[in-house]
């Protein structure tokens, strides 16, 4: 059942970035998408296999949930979500997608968690609200990075 759900997330998540208007380009859309799988992947290794905070499931399809998730869903929430904050006009609103994606990165947690894929050892949920804010930190500070170092590229020429 988890593997369904979370196959059905990461295919609407991707219809959904693919269909919206992206207010980044495909190269920075790129870029992001890759820093926050390295930040997410290192993170579940160290969490999951090293510290064990977190137990994940030994069925292949549970697990192979969790990767989707890990690998696909996140990664592309917190890019849509950088597209949405880069478009937004007003502050408030950019905290309003960051909230709504951190929420919904959350419910993602909570179902994992209530589908047996991950079992809590020594873990909150505040954690996980502090890992998901920080990665969309990671994503904008990455992203005014790789936009001031392709412009200093440019004026070098």
């Amino acid at each position: 059942m988890g593997f369904v759900f979370f196959f059905f997330v990461s295919w609407l998540v991707t219809v959904l970035f693919s269909v919206m208007k992206k207010s980044l380009s495909f190269v920075e859309n790129i870029f992001v998408y890759l820093i926050i799988l390295i930040v997410s992947v290192n993170w579940s290794w160290i969490i999951f296999e090293e510290f064990k905070f977190l137990e994940l499931s030994r069925q292949p399809l549970d697990y192979t949930a969790f990767l989707i998730n890990r690998s696909i869903s996140i990664p592309l929430i917190i890019v849509i979500t950088l597209n949405a904050v880069r478009s937004a006009n007003v502050n408030g609103k950019a905290y309003l997608y960051v909230g709504l994606s951190t929420v919904i990165l959350l419910v993602l947690v909570k179902i994992g968690n209530f589908l047996n894929i991950t079992k809590l050892n020594n873990w909150n949920t505040m954690y996980d609200v502090l890992y998901f804010l920080s990665l969309h930190l990671i994503a904008y500070f990455s992203l005014q990075m790789f936009r001031k170092l392709k412009k200093e590229e440019v004026t070098m020429s």
